[in-house]
């Protein structure tokens, strides 16, 4: 019998789609090492997220084949805003199914939203004090919507990668630790690698306007971040973090280590960049994610859900004819029954006597769950309320101008409603902090219902709060 086996592909296509930017490079593996054939770059009309994949897919097509790029297999860098962390110590167990059973749990516990509508990956540490995992997680319907992308653009996705861990050197091995920071406009990305894998993984916003118009680095809100992440991160593995790494935008880096240079120093780490990049950095994460998948032994986080091959297809098929004929017998063995009747009623008793048994445990255990559902909404460890007031703060000036005398928040189903009261001792400063407020991308509607007064007045604003699914 001849079996037809299907290679693995030599050349494959590295997308990153983030910001509305496509950035697309074509590797090639050629006696034993991978090059760049072509690239292509592009922004892209519509978000990657628009409802309507087939145009957002088309975009793609027509720009991959105006740069004369006719490879069908992709590796997409998932954009680092679409994922969720969480870390955990595990305890001393043996067996696979116990940890995999104790994490499912810790991901049921710590993800905003049931597990099964996660796409998850695994990142394991270990330190002399014992063993962690990182959990990294992606919304199963955000991938396939990426997919659906794809599959218009004319490409068959092979791989949805964390793309930033894909640059060389960003997983620190084992007994070496660092943490990378990478800014690009608007968000900037910490990524903390100890005990030989990914210890932590955040996301933030990393800019800001300026009075001239220019976008700096907002270097309060990343430091603030990062302080934050590297006292999260368990003793015994931040005991060998020894290197702070920056990269990506270079002004924005250069503006970021001034201001990280003092706290870098009082951390006991070597604050440093990763040299002058040969090409903006979602460049080399595309193609970085393409090299990765092709080298052999390429180690890489992976959010592409496992299919099953030919061999597991075809028993599947194979089981499904067999399943004809076990309902025949089935309906057989059924109609037997009905002729021994007096068997049957009597196994009826006795599972009534088994229930009378258990009813009390079992009721039990179903009030339990009931209460969990009921306040599982509360266990929120986002904490909605202190980023809107953060996000609130930051629209207003800083020289005490304009002042917030009450903010109520009220949840209701489509939304978040908003209500600031407060005192603005002059008309041009209560202006901006309007602006400022249209610009924040989660605020919607805002209105004014009221001022009153001559300098200092009374003022009275409302908006809406809609939270991104990606953030």
């Amino acid at each position: 019998m001849k079996f037809n086996l299907k290679k693995r592909p030599q050349s494959v296509l590295g997308l990153s789609l983030a910001n509305g930017q496509l950035r697309a490079v074509l590797v090639a593996r050629s006696k034993g090492s991978c090059e760049v054939v072509k690239s292509a770059a592009a922004a892209l009309s519509l978000d990657i997220l628009h409802p309507e994949a087939e145009l957002i897919g088309q975009e793609i097509k027509n720009h991959l084949d105006a740069a004369g790029i006719g490879e069908r297999h992709c590796v997409i860098a998932v954009p680092a805003s679409w994922v969720m962390s969480q870390h955990t110590k595990l305890p001393d167990l043996t067996a696979a199914e116990d940890v995999d059973s104790f994490l499912q749990l810790e991901a049921e516990k710590g993800f905003p939203c049931d597990a099964a509508q996660l796409q998850i990956a695994r990142s394991p540490q270990r330190s002399e004090a014992g063993s962690y995992v990182t959990q990294l997680a992606v919304r199963k319907e955000q991938l396939d919507h990426l997919a659906a992308v794809a599959k218009a653009a004319g490409l068959k996705p092979v791989s949805f990668s964390l793309g930033l861990t894909a640059l060389p050197g960003m997983i620190a091995p084992a007994g070496e630790g660092r943490i990378t920071v990478a800014v690009e406009q608007p968000g900037a990305v910490l990524v903390v690698s100890a005990g030989g894998g990914i210890a932590a993984f955040r996301t933030c916003e990393a800019t800001i306007e300026s009075e001239a118009g220019e976008k700096v680095v907002n270097g309060g809100a990343v430091a603030r971040e990062l302080r934050i992440t590297f006292e999260q991160v368990p003793t015994d593995l931040r005991a060998s973090l020894r290197q702070l790494r920056l990269c990506g935008d270079e002004p924005l880096v250069r503006q970021l280590a001034e201001r990280l240079a003092d706290w870098a120093r009082e951390s006991g780490l070597a604050i440093g960049g990763a040299g002058a990049l040969d090409e903006p950095l979602p460049v080399l994460i595309a193609q970085g994610v393409a090299t990765q998948w092709l080298e052999p032994n390429g180690a890489r986080i992976e959010f592409l859900a496992a299919r099953p091959g030919r061999v597991q297809a075809l028993i599947a098929r194979y089981s499904a004819k067999r399943l004809g004929t076990t309902i025949a017998a089935v309906g057989a063995a059924a109609a037997l029954t009905l002729l021994v009747f007096g068997w049957q009623e009597f196994q009826l008793v006795s599972l009534r006597s088994e229930w009378d048994g258990m009813q009390a445990q079992v009721t039990a255990l179903k009030d339990v769950q009931d209460k969990i559902r009921e306040n599982r909404a509360w266990y929120d460890r986002s904490f909605p309320d202190l980023r809107i007031l953060a996000a609130i703060t930051r629209c207003f000036p800083e020289n005490g101008n304009l002042t917030a005398r009450t903010i109520s928040i009220q949840q209701a189903a489509n939304g978040t409603t908003i209500n600031i009261s407060g005192t603005a001792r002059d008309g041009p400063s209560f202006l901006r902090t309007q602006d400022n407020l249209r610009k924040v991308k989660n605020i919607q509607n805002l209105k004014v219902e009221g001022i009153s007064g001559k300098m200092p007045a009374q003022f009275n604003v409302t908006f809406h709060w809609i939270e991104n699914s990606g953030s």
